[in-house]
């Protein structure tokens, strides 16, 4: 612990995404600044989210490729998995990554990088109260940055089970013979199909008539049915009414009277923001219905000088989103011109292969009520991805005819992660999106074939 100073120009609690850089930034401008971080530096991305899964999602990845290679004419014999050396290659990524990136802030000359849990204590005159430790340090202004976690939700029994969220999954080594999985949102289908390219029996479990269900139901169809078609059995319009241990997994009762029996249960259905335990009522910051901090589009609560960054003000669950919201309110205490309110939803989806989405989803420009134009085009027909021989998914193009704008895109199938970037990069600029009938691209890839779903957009049909 490096405490520098008792009063500060800036105090970060949290250091996630945003923390750690927006402190570079002010301290690179002459501010005194502290950040407390609770738990490991770096936040659920570095942890126990996106990038450690990535890596397990790596091994996976070749785990399937050595199964499924009899197809491209290579010949690997008695393919099997070693959770536990995965598990280290993870950890041994993890592990640089989260040293470097303490040890910097750490022995940091000027900004003080503290190990604590630190909570709102009310106000001294103009500046806020900070305690931590049993100390107390001040500062004019605060920025919010503690995240969110995973909540379990409300079926009977549950709380007696011994269930693994997506923290503790990451470490298991090895895999169960049966997994069941709560929840066929973006975590679980991830988490699910990883476990399964591992050697389990998966199950999915979804509440609700699609799994992904913010996306469009037939873009999340398409998802649930490349997963089944590797064997994870996806069940929607699920209600799981009791929960019973069994083992170390457990016994689920569903409405129909079903009972499914798992060694292992992952409960991946539902995150709350972390904003129960900073003393916000001590200072007058409000939150909505959900727990969610709100904000103005630079970020400002409702009370002066304290800003919410990251998962905890609702503007977006993800790493980059996250990053970004320290690049703003960076700016915007410069006397710069970015905001929230310029920004595009874009995010992926890693199940492989993995969706890439921009923008508006079909379902969300028809309820604004914009004249549309829509192509579809389905992977198969992209030369890359048969080449490749990964030709599930489609690709939807989102078009406001009345403006020859891109107003959203789904790109499900092989790269869509990256070829949605140029699509997210038209709408940045906003750019004509005739603009994707004329560009040249490069031969054979998955984007060069934008143009030629451009070209079959056609006036929407709506159901």
């Amino acid at each position: 612990m490096a405490l520098h100073h008792e009063q500060f120009d800036t105090i970060i609690i949290g250091g996630g995404q945003a923390g750690p850089g927006l402190a570079s930034k002010l301290d690179a401008r002459g501010e005194r600044v502290a950040v407390f971080q609770q738990s490991a530096f770096g936040g659920t991305c570095l942890n126990d989210g996106c990038r450690p899964t990535k890596a397990l999602r790596a091994s996976a990845h070749a785990a399937r490729a050595a199964r499924t290679a009899d197809a491209y004419g290579v010949h690997v014999e008695g393919v099997t998995v070693n959770v536990a050396q995965a598990v280290e290659r993870k950890d041994r990524l993890i592990d640089g990554w989260r040293q470097s990136g303490s040890e910097y802030y750490e022995g940091h000359e000027s900004i003080s990088y503290v190990n604590a849990r630190a909570r709102l204590a009310g106000k001294d005159g103009d500046l806020y109260r900070v305690e931590f430790d049993g100390r107390v340090v001040t500062a004019p202004r605060i920025v919010l940055n503690p995240g969110a976690r995973s909540v379990p939700p409300a079926i009977d029994g549950l709380e007696r089970v011994d269930f693994l969220d997506h923290h503790t999954l990451l470490d298991l080594k090895e895999a169960p013979e049966r997994l069941l999985v709560i929840g066929g949102s973006y975590i679980g289908l991830e988490l699910g199909q990883i476990w399964s390219r591992f050697g389990s029996e998966v199950t999915i479990l979804q509440s609700g008539e699609h799994v992904m269900p913010r996306e469009d139901p037939d873009i999340a169809d398409a998802a649930a049915q490349f997963l089944r078609d590797e064997g994870i059995e996806v069940r929607t319009g699920v209600t799981i009414t009791r929960a019973e241990p069994a083992g170390t997994g457990a016994l689920l009762t569903l409405a129909d009277g079903e009972r499914i029996e798992g060694d292992r249960v992952l409960v991946a259905a539902g995150r709350i923001p972390n904003s129960d335990d900073l003393g916000l009522d001590t200072v007058g910051v409000t939150t909505n219905a959900r727990g969610y901090i709100e904000t103005d589009e630079h970020f400002l609560t409702s009370a002066p000088g304290i800003y919410a960054l990251g998962d905890v003000n609702g503007r977006g669950a993800f790493t980059h989103t996250s990053y970004q919201d320290h690049e703003i309110l960076a700016d915007h205490l410069a006397g710069g011109a970015r905001s929230a309110a310029d920004r595009i939803p874009t995010y992926a989806v890693f199940t492989d292969p993995p969706l890439g989405r921009v923008g508006m989803t079909l379902g969300q420009a028809r309820e604004a009520g914009l004249n549309l134009s829509v192509a579809d085009y389905e992977m198969a027909s992209v030369t890359r991805a048969a080449l490749d021989g990964v030709t599930p998914g489609r690709v939807r193009l989102v078009i406001d005819a009345d403006r020859d704008r891109l107003v959203g895109a789904a790109v499900l199938g092989l790269h869509g992660d990256e070829v949605v970037h140029a699509l997210s990069m038209l709408m940045h600029v906003d750019g004509p999106a005739s603009a994707l009938g004329t560009w040249l691209a490069i031969h054979p890839t998955v984007a060069e074939f934008l143009p030629t779903i451009y070209g079959v957009a056609e006036p929407d049909s709506r159901p």
